[in-house]
């Protein structure tokens, strides 16, 4: 690999009149691990059947009893549990409503084999951030006396936030989190780290470390609307001061969904700044990288969401110059407790050797920690069958079981806090992918704890 692609591997464009990148030492790094993705083109997207398409472990069951510890007498066996999952089944952002009720269908099957309530999901299309679908999916759970129910794209994006409340539906949301506009709202919950909020102070400290000669910073990302996007732009230009950069004025937003950067990309050349932060999911991401890549902007631009649904859009830039990413991602280096192994090994068997994603492992681990709490009431005496006293029940410990952190002997968890609602603990990491490979670069925590170099 020579200086030019591997430099473009790992940051997008080079540095060149900085030469911020002569001391990296990383020769090779982009291709040093194998990936679970195939090559430019990238994998088709997983389609959503009725069932798993193969027979799973015969003692799969008995493995997560066993892990979780569970006592048979609150397990719920024999009942059966109501929740809704209303996800993006349809438009721009269908990839996601595939492959996270790929995990809520395996978590479905392993709970009733390990003893467990029977899990009865109803599956409700928000249309990739349509308000009106959200409203309307979630009166009609509501109306049907649904207790609880996962969600996504932030409660689709807030619009279902007030029937979340006025209908008692406790929900968990490991999507799109909390973001910051939905902290706090009563029964919803954000169980994965806030995009691209709680990555940027790690990604920060690790540009420190290999763009030691950066001072400035710009920031691109979705146009959510007021007041949204000046909570957003407030929070994340205070950690642009706190990581000790100064923010440059670009502060640039574009429409959820879009494909064309054609009048974005003037403006960041127009205001280049030495590290453009970049914000967006779904295929968003590898639109703007097959653009950037061939714009002549020679900032290095780092995202937060890395998903095959983005590598095809990218029309094969990804694996050409490379995708620098922070986020809660899932792959072999993060999934290494017994649990995640159990989970990766189960998905495997069930989804043709596919390899699951982060959204995958997010619903997977929504759908045993909806488990835990049903188990919590079973145990105090309440019902299960009320949002209420699930949320109660949640409340009583906001540490729950996840398949990310832990090691090889001891299961991972993630932690809320009481008021945001938002995760205050949750593993992330700096990954690159470079054809066809997704390498780890660096790990951390919430407020970038526990930082280090992978």
């Amino acid at each position: 690999m020579n200086q030019r692609s591997e430099q473009d591997g790992l940051f997008g464009r080079t540095l060149s009149r900085r030469n911020a990148l002569r001391a990296l030492g990383l020769t090779g790094v982009a291709v040093a691990a194998g990936g679970h993705l195939a090559g430019a083109a990238g994998p088709a997207r997983p389609k959503r059947a009725a069932g798993l398409r193969r027979p799973r472990s015969a003692d799969a069951g008995a493995q997560l009893a066993e892990l979780l510890g569970i006592d048979p007498a609150t397990a719920g066996g024999g009942e059966t549990f109501k929740m809704g999952a209303v996800l993006a089944m349809t438009g721009a952002g269908s990839y996601y409503g595939q492959t996270m009720s790929r995990g809520i269908d395996l978590a479905v099957a392993h709970i009733a084999a390990a003893g467990g309530p029977q899990f009865e999901v109803k599956y409700l299309d928000h249309k990739s951030g349509d308000a009106q679908a959200g409203v309307d999916a979630m009166r009609e759970l509501g109306e049907a006396g649904y207790p609880a129910k996962l969600a996504s794209y932030c409660d689709n994006l807030g619009s279902m936030l007030p029937g979340t409340e006025q209908y008692q539906c406790f929900t968990l949301d490991g999507g799109g989190g909390t973001s910051t506009f939905a902290q706090g709202k009563p029964f919803f919950w954000g169980t994965r780290a806030i995009t691209p909020n709680d990555a940027i102070p790690g990604l920060l400290e690790y540009t420190k470390t290999v763009l030691p000669d950066a001072k400035t910073l710009g920031f691109i990302g979705w146009d959510l609307g007021e007041p949204t996007n000046s909570q957003i732009r407030e929070d994340i230009l205070a950690k642009f001061e706190a990581a000790g950069y100064e923010f440059n004025g670009l502060f640039e937003l574009y429409p959820v969904g879009e494909s064309n950067y054609s009048t974005l990309l003037p403006k960041i050349q127009a205001n280049e700044p030495d590290i453009l932060i970049a914000y967006g999911s779904g295929q968003d991401p590898g639109h703007f990288a097959s653009q950037y890549y061939v714009s002549g902007i020679e900032a290095p631009f780092f995202g937060f969401e890395f998903t095959p649904d983005g590598l095809n859009a990218s029309n094969g830039a990804y694996d050409e110059y490379g995708f620098t990413f922070a986020a809660d991602y899932f792959d072999e280096s993060v999934g290494v407790s017994p649990l995640a192994k159990l989970f990766i090994s189960e998905y495997q068997a069930a989804y043709d050797d596919e390899f699951p994603d982060f959204y995958a492992a997010n619903f997977y681990e929504n759908t045993l920690v909806m488990w835990e709490v049903i188990r919590r009431v079973i145990e105090g005496g309440g019902d299960f069958n009320s949002g209420a006293d699930l949320d109660a029940a949640f409340q009583e410990n906001l540490t729950a079981v996840s398949v990310y952190g832990g090691d090889e002997s001891t299961i991972g968890s993630y932690t809320l806090d009481p008021v945001t609602h938002s995760v205050i603990q949750r593993p992330m990491g700096v990954f690159n992918y470079k054809d066809g490979a997704v390498t780890p670069l660096a790990f951390f925590d919430i407020a970038a704890a526990d930082f280090r170099l992978a």
